[in-house]
């Protein structure tokens, strides 16, 4: 028996290493990968896979938005970076998740208890899992660690947070200060309804921003109200998103 699979999953560590892990299982086939919500929706229902391994947290859409729009019922696990609520909720039920960074022993595991059991994921089960991941609590308070003190930002004094290197910064009306996180753990920690990842580069305080610029190509640029003016540009895979929450 082979059973084929996709996988959706924009951190390109993240995706090679569930790739070389899945070589050693001999009857899974992977038919496809994507690295945004939208690329995994025209995948997933051009190929039709047994299997589904969706990244909760994606640029464009997020997995539960993904699952909106899969034309059919695959098997579905789940890849995940939440630690809380949401881990009873997968493991009482026949979807399942992998949490990162990935083991191979969790991911057997998770292959075997997905497949024996066959069973799909049920509006009422994604509903519960949606509200469970709802009560992790969002950063409101932000630390930045000096030499001999510690000091506090909170939410309303970022305009936004930029990856530059390997470093990630948050950016005040004035100032930018070196913050211990990347982008990726930011995105799932932070409100939804008050920032928003536009870049692989950045997330913007959504209430910072004062202008927003077409360009050519169907390409956006935001202007922030910061002391600067910062602009910066919409990447691709992010602008369908950006538009909805902006209605644009």
């Amino acid at each position: 028996m082979t059973i084929s699979c996709i996988i959706a999953e924009d951190e390109p560590h993240s995706l090679n290493r569930l790739k070389n892990m899945l070589e050693d299982f001999d009857y899974i086939e992977i038919v496809g990968e994507a690295e945004d919500g939208e690329a995994a929706i025209k995948e997933i229902n051009s190929k039709r896979p047994d299997l589904i391994f969706l990244d909760i947290n994606m640029p464009g859409k997020n997995g539960f938005e993904v699952l909106q729009e899969i034309q059919y019922d695959p098997m579905i696990v789940f890849v995940t970076a939440y630690e809380k609520y949401a881990l009873k909720a997968f493991e009482e039920n026949a979807v399942d998740y992998i949490l990162k960074p990935m083991d191979k022993s969790r991911l057997e595991k998770s292959l075997n208890r997905v497949i024996d059991k066959n069973q799909k994921l049920d509006s009422s089960m994604l509903d519960m899992i949606k509200e469970l991941i709802k009560k992790e609590e969002y950063i409101t308070r932000f630390s930045i660690k000096g030499h001999n003190e510690i000091t506090i930002i909170p939410e309303e004094d970022v305009y936004y947070f930029k990856a530059q290197e390997k470093y990630t910064f948050l950016c005040t009306h004035d100032k930018e200060h070196f913050y211990d996180a990347s982008l990726k753990k930011l995105e799932i920690n932070l409100n939804p309804k008050k920032f928003l990842r536009i870049h692989k580069s950045y997330i913007v305080a959504m209430d910072k921003v004062a202008k927003i610029q077409k360009q050519f190509l169907r390409d956006y640029i935001v202007e922030l109200s910061d002391k600067e003016g910062t602009i910066l540009k919409v990447g691709r895979s992010y602008i369908q998103n950006f538009k909805v929450k902006f209605d644009l």
